[in-house]
């Protein structure tokens, strides 16, 4: 059995596809009915569609196996490009223009800020972070694993900034970030807050975030943790352990790898930003742990597909 890759599934399973095939052929019934095909001179209906976008038409032999290749094939284009122009229905995505409008925006206080809390100007750069004209908020666009974006996060660093982050309307779902990283990385540090985990990445750890705070979590996504060891680093917080009992319990019957490590104590020791430049050993200690953590040999590896989480299965 062919497994379909994640952006064609997410397609299949989101986008009404049989509106979709009656955009383009407005007589198509969704009982499998057959059509006159396009691809030919048709003097009777030869085109067989289903209702999932397959087809083949008994006339000239023309053959498409899903909507993506049903839609390449109409509309001229690669099966790349259609398959891009469907999911970007499925998730209404950002205009890439808004998001560099941000970066070109960026003013010099705000990048003495980020870097004080020891972000990196290469960090900035890679993931696009920016400045907001109106309210003067920090941006940080919200990238899907296929690189879409799907929202923009505006952080507050002002003291006139009473709310800590903003989405745009709409697009406030809880979500993983960098997803993308996270998909491809194995060791993951769980820590609470983008500007923290944008803080772990220029210090070389493997971090990652939800974009909601502390006690938020987004279930849709937890198998993208399957098999992989994670090292939960929140706030240190009464709302940091809160969070990380509850990371425990929800990453517990994806992987077995779940670490705690102990962070360093009193007041001023308040979340990764604070260790990265006042307790270089802790930081030291952290990466040498993910970096010698050895999965057992006799494990068997599952393969979840990335997109419904189910495992996948090789045919005997």
């Amino acid at each position: 059995m062919k497994i379909k890759d994640p952006m064609t599934a997410i397609i299949e399973s989101r986008l009404d596809i049989p509106s979709i095939i009656g955009t383009y052929f407005p007589e198509w019934m969704d009982i499998a009915q057959s059509v006159m095909c396009p691809f030919h001179e048709d003097t009777k209906p030869s085109l067989h569609i289903d209702p999932s976008g397959k087809g083949y038409c008994h006339g000239c032999h023309a053959a498409f196996r899903d909507i993506v290749h049903l839609v390449s094939l109409m509309e001229g284009c690669s099966q790349e490009d259609a398959k891009h122009r469907l999911y970007s229905m499925v998730v209404d995505v950002v205009p890439e223009a808004q998001v560099q409008a941000y970066v070109k925006y960026f003013k010099k206080k705000a990048l003495d800020y980020l870097r004080g809390r020891n972000i990196s100007d290469d960090i900035i750069d890679k993931f696009k972070l920016g400045q907001e004209p109106q309210s003067d908020r920090i941006t940080i666009p919200i990238y899907d694993q296929f690189g879409f974006c799907v929202n923009i996060r505006r952080m507050g660093w002002l003291k006139e900034h009473r709310t800590k982050a903003l989405n745009i309307k709409g697009k406030g779902a809880v979500r993983l970030f960098p997803e993308k990283n996270l998909i491809m990385e194995r060791r993951i540090v769980l820590v609470e807050g983008e500007f923290d985990c944008l803080v772990g990445r220029a210090l070389g750890l493997p971090t990652v975030t939800w974009t909601g705070g502390a006690s938020n979590w987004n279930d849709e996504y937890t198998h993208l943790f399957t098999g992989k060891a994670v090292w939960l680093l929140y706030d240190n917080d009464r709302a940091g352990r809160e969070g990380m009992e509850q990371a425990r319990e929800k990453l517990a019957p994806f992987t077995p790898h779940i670490f705690q490590p102990e962070p360093p104590l009193g007041k001023r020791y308040k979340d990764l930003t604070d260790w990265s430049y006042q307790n270089k050993t802790f930081i030291f200690d952290l990466k040498m742990a993910i970096r010698l953590h050895r999965f057992p040999r006799y494990e068997k590896q599952v393969k979840v597909c990335p997109c419904c989480g189910q495992e996948i299965r090789r045919m005997r």
